[in-house]
C-alpha cells in the first residue's frame, strides 16, 4: 500500500472512530444524568409542550413517520438492502449491515433492561407500546441501520455533494422518527437522543472496523 492510500484510510478511520467516541460519550452523559435524576423535569416539560401542538393531521403524519423505525420495516428494509449488496457482490457491506442490525437489537434489549425507565405518563400515549422507555429502540435501530446504509452507499458515490445528500437524508429520517416518538407520547426527549447517540456510535464503530479490512472505497 502506498503512503497516500494509507494516509487516506487512516484519516477516514480516525473520522469514524472519533465520531463514534463522541456519540458514545453523549449517550454515557445522558444516561448518567438520568440516573442522577437531573433530566426528569426537563423531559416532562418538553413532553407536555409537544403534546399541546397535537392536531389530527400531525398525528397521522407522526404515526406514518414512526413506522420507519418499526421492527417490520427495519427488517424488510435491511433484507432488501442485504439482497442488493449480495447482488453487487459486496460481501463485506452485507456483513456490515447485518452487524448493524443485530447489534442494534442487542444494544436496545440490554440497555432497556439495565435502566428500566418507565414510559411517560405526563401526556396521553397516542399509540399502544410496551416495554421500557430508555433508550428509544426506534431511534437506536434507525440510527444504526440508516447511518450504516448511508456509509455503505457513500462508497459507491464519487461526488462529495451526493454523499452529503445521502447523509443529510439519513439524518432527516433519524430526527423525524425520534420527534414522532416524543409527539406520540411514548418516549421522553432524552430517550430519543440517547437512542440516536448509541445507534450512531455503533454504526460508526462498524464503519471504522470495516475500513481496516480495506473495504471498497474506504481508502
Amino acid at each position: 500500500m502506498n503512503r497516500p492510500l494509507f494516509s487516506a484510510r487512516a484519516g477516514r478511520l480516525s473520522l469514524w472512530l472519533g465520531g463514534a467516541a463522541l456519540a458514545f460519550l453523549m449517550f454515557v452523559r445522558i444516561t448518567r444524568e438520568l440516573i442522577e435524576g437531573d433530566v426528569g423535569a426537563m423531559d416532562s416539560a418538553i413532553l407536555q409542550t409537544v403534546a399541546k401542538t397535537r392536531t389530527p393531521w400531525l398525528t397521522i403524519v407522526a404515526i406514518d413517520v414512526t413506522a420507519l423505525g418499526s421492527i417490520t420495516l427495519v427488517v424488510l428494509f435491511s433484507a432488501f438492502t442485504l439482497m442488493l449488496l449480495l447482488v453487487l457482490r459486496d460481501r463485506l457491506g452485507a456483513l456490515q449491515l447485518l452487524a448493524a442490525s443485530v447489534g442494534a437489537g442487542i444494544l436496545t434489549h440490554v440497555t432497556k433492561n439495565i435502566i428500566e425507565r418507565i414510559r411517560p405518563a405526563e401526556a396521553q400515549q397516542l399509540i399502544v407500546v410496551s416495554g421500557f422507555s430508555y433508550p428509544s429502540g426506534h431511534s437506536l435501530s434507525t440510527s444504526a441501520l440508516y447511518l450504516t446504509i448511508a456509509i455503505i452507499a457513500g462508497r459507491y458515490v464519487q461526488h462529495s455533494g451526493a454523499r452529503a445528500a445521502i447523509f443529510l437524508a439519513a439524518s432527516a429520517v433519524l430526527i423525524m422518527v425520534g420527534a414522532s416518538r416524543v409527539y406520540l407520547g411514548v418516549h421522553y426527549a432524552t430517550d430519543v437522543v440517547s437512542g440516536i447517540s448509541l445507534g450512531a456510535a455503533w454504526a460508526l464503530v462498524l464503519a471504522g472496523f470495516f475500513t481496516l479490512f480495506g473495504h471498497r472505497g474506504s481508502s
